[in-house]
Order: C-alpha cells, then sequence, then structure tokens
C-alpha cells in the first residue's frame, strides 16, 4: 500500500473503533499485524507461566525472555484461529467479511493490551519470581501489597472489557453487523469450542473405563 495512514489508529480505536478498522481495512488489513500480535500474546504467555508456577523452575529473566520472544508467534496463532472461525461462522447469521478484514478488528481489539502489558510489568516489579510461583496465589496479602493486586486486578477487568467492546465494534464494521449481532459472531464459535473441550473430555473419559453416567 502506498501513501500513509492519515489516522493516529493507537489513540482513536479507544473511542472511535468503526472508523478506525474502516480506515486501517482501507489502507492495508495487515498493517502493524505483528507488532498486535505480540502486544496479545506476550500478557497471554505471562497469564500461562503464572498458571503453571514456571517461577518454580526457571529464573524471572528467562520467563520474560520467553514471552518476549514467543509473543508474536502465539498471538498471531490465537489471533488468526479465532478470525477464521468468526469468519466461518459469520458467514451462518449473514456476515460479509472476508478473512483478513476480520483479522484486522480482531488485532486492533488488543491495544488496550498495552495497559496490560504495563500492568503485568508492575507486578513483576512488586512480586519478582515470586508472581510466577504456587506461593504468589496461596498468598493472604495486606497493605501494600493487597492494595497493588486489588488494583491491578480492576484495570486488568477494565482493559478486557474495552478490548471486547472494540472488537465487537471492529467485527460490526467488517461484516456489516450491529453490535448485538457481532456479540452472536463471537459467541458462537465459543461455545462451539467449548462443546468440543466438553466432547474431548467426555471421550477421554471413555476410553480410560471410567463408568458412563446416563
Amino acid at each position: 500500500m502506498q501513501g500513509k495512514l492519515r489516522i493516529n489508529p493507537w489513540i482513536q480505536i479507544w473511542t472511535s473503533p468503526r472508523q478506525t478498522i474502516r480506515t486501517i481495512v482501507s489502507f492495508d488489513p495487515k498493517y502493524r499485524f505483528w507488532l498486535l500480535s505480540s502486544i496479545y500474546g506476550f500478557p497471554m504467555l505471562l497469564h500461562l507461566m503464572q498458571n503453571f508456577s514456571l517461577g518454580q523452575t526457571t529464573n524471572l529473566y528467562m520467563i520474560l525472555i520467553l514471552a518476549l520472544v514467543l509473543a508474536p508467534f502465539v498471538g498471531a496463532l490465537g489471533i488468526m484461529v479465532a478470525s477464521g472461525l468468526m469468519m466461518w461462522t459469520g458467514r451462518w447469521i449473514g456476515g460479509k467479511a472476508g478473512f483478513y478484514p476480520i483479522r484486522t478488528a480482531v488485532a486492533w481489539s488488543n491495544v488496550p493490551n498495552l495497559v496490560g502489558i504495563v500492568l503485568w510489568l508492575i507486578l513483576v516489579v512488586v512480586f519478582g519470581k515470586e508472581l510466577f510461583t504456587e506461593d504468589f496465589h496461596q498468598s493472604a496479602f495486606a497493605g501494600r501489597e493487597l492494595f497493588t493486586v486489588s488494583t491491578i486486578f480492576l484495570l486488568q477487568t477494565v482493559v478486557a472489557i474495552w478490548s471486547f467492546v472494540i472488537l465487537l465494534k471492529g467485527l460490526g464494521e467488517v461484516q456489516g453487523f450491529s453490535i448485538w449481532k457481532s456479540l452472536l459472531n463471537v459467541l458462537i464459535p465459543f461455545f462451539m469450542i467449548g462443546i468440543l473441550i466438553w466432547l474431548l473430555s467426555w471421550l477421554v473419559w471413555v476410553a480410560q473405563g471410567m463408568p458412563v453416567i446416563a
């Protein structure tokens, strides 16, 4: 694509997601995809590493380096899988967008994750390696630590909600949907994945010879 994008999408996406996505899709649907993939993947990997208590066996610097190196690839995979599912299921309810416009909407909905990354780094500074150990989940926080954890949890919730709103509006723009139909477009693959996970769990249960409750 020639020329220069005539808006600052990093700022405008927060308040005008439909117009921002429309402009980016017209300019270049692949614009800043790998950077956005990193922004999505980095906090997601930190969360996974925390859940797996990776700090029990790995030092803090290695955890951060691994998350940073893997972030663009894991983030890109997550965005592309989500985009493909939304394109496929969106057609069932009248969606008209191809893969790249939908991927643009999904990728740019992750801009609020920039705030999420800052929040994670604050936690790393305050708690260090303990953040990625079982002790962190079992800690009874008090004083400054309780305030820090509570405030960051609240801000992470706000970031997640706003990211979801941007996704719904951006998806609505490319698919030609209202925000409610966009919500349906997101929920259908979500429930499909949930049913698939339940079915796989049931098959594993049966394969292990567990009794099936009628």
